[in-house]
């Protein structure tokens, strides 16, 4: 994959820890739901959590671990792939990102 121009390189960079914490407080919340819903079935739902967490963990590594500006535009598409950037983050990007991810994602 090609480079990011330098000015989405930074804004990437400034929005990544609110990406990433968005995200993973999405997983948060689908553990808290198995955690409510758990009466009676503590070890399934134990079960049903260690899942997620190991399913997510590979997602959440793919997605933000080792960010460089060479890989950016593919960890960009996880990001909306995984619905944890905003429509309005995304719209800051140049045309040319815009239109990279989008042909990527087939939107």
């Amino acid at each position: 994959m090609r480079q990011i121009k330098e000015s989405d390189w930074k804004y990437l960079r400034s929005i990544q820890h609110q990406i990433l914490n968005r995200h993973c407080d999405a997983i948060l919340e689908v553990i808290d739901l198995i955690i409510q819903n758990r009466k009676g079935e503590e070890h399934k739902s134990y079960i049903q959590i260690y899942s997620l967490l190991r399913d997510k963990d590979k997602e959440i590594a793919v997605t933000y671990n080792d960010l460089k500006r060479s890989n950016a535009i593919e960890k960009i598409c996880h990001m909306r792939k995984h619905l944890a950037m905003t429509d309005e983050e995304f719209s800051k990007f140049s045309e040319e990102t815009k239109d990279i991810v989008n042909r990527i994602l087939d939107f």
